[in-house]
């Protein structure tokens, strides 16, 4: 049911083993419910019941966690999830359709091929990426999907006073992004300002921040806002 993905695209790893009849059952009952065909190019607002609420994208959401909780908690907002890491897209579906969410869809791509592709007419709220692969050998930094070339489409992608959301515990990565978006004069930083919200709030739990938690890496959070 999954579409293919542009394999010249290098920013992900797939760690997908071959799946159990659990996971292999979970893509084919909920997929036609609540995922996207990207070769179909029909305009993606039109996949949700309100054409005309604000559009929350979460790239690289893993098993979904925080992606699942903000649907939740923002009803009135909808919600797009990219993926390719299939046992957590399996994971996603399942709940998301426990819990009759109705403000969500996913999509089986790689973001870079997607925004290009795919998302030239449409813009967002908000955009996340939260614990990207940080690629932590110097010689495959090159392959960090967070590169000048993304944040300049996410840019464009994004409303006025829309925000971009990144949260990574590698320092290094961290420094890479800093540097990134302080070239964009669009941005502004606000970070300081929802430190405190992102800290003490439980939505933005998920196994990833677990397991910075557990090997007591700091976690940094890149909050800006694009202000023209």
């Amino acid at each position: 049911m999954l579409n293919n993905i542009n394999k010249t695209i290098k920013t992900f790893r797939i760690r997908s083993r071959k799946l159990s009849v659990k996971k292999h059952n979970n893509i084919n009952i909920y997929w036609p419910l609540i995922g996207i065909n990207l070769e179909k190019k029909k305009n993606l607002t039109n996949y949700f019941l309100n054409l005309y609420t604000p559009i929350i994208l979460e790239i690289g959401f893993g098993f979904g966690e925080y992606l699942v909780n903000l649907c939740q908690k923002y009803k009135n907002i909808n919600f797009i999830g990219i993926e390719v890491y299939i046992p957590g897209i399996s994971f996603c579906l399942e709940k998301i359709y426990k819990l009759n969410l109705r403000n969500i869809k996913i999509i089986y791509s790689d973001a870079l091929f997607f925004f290009i592709n795919y998302a030239k007419n449409i813009k967002f709220y908000k955009i996340n990426i939260f614990f990207p692969d940080p690629w932590p050998k110097r010689k495959h930094h090159k392959r960090r999907i967070i590169q000048r070339s993304l944040i300049k489409i996410i840019f464009k992608r994004l409303l006025i006073n829309g925000i971009l959301h990144i949260i990574t515990d590698s320092f290094s990565y961290y420094e890479s992004i800093l540097k990134i978006l302080k070239k964009f004069h669009g941005f502004q930083d606000i970070s300081k300002i929802f430190k405190n919200f992102l800290k003490n709030n439980k939505i933005f739990n998920s196994r990833f921040k677990q397991k910075a938690l557990v090997k007591k890496n700091k976690i940094y959070n890149l909050v800006y806002k694009k202000v023209f």
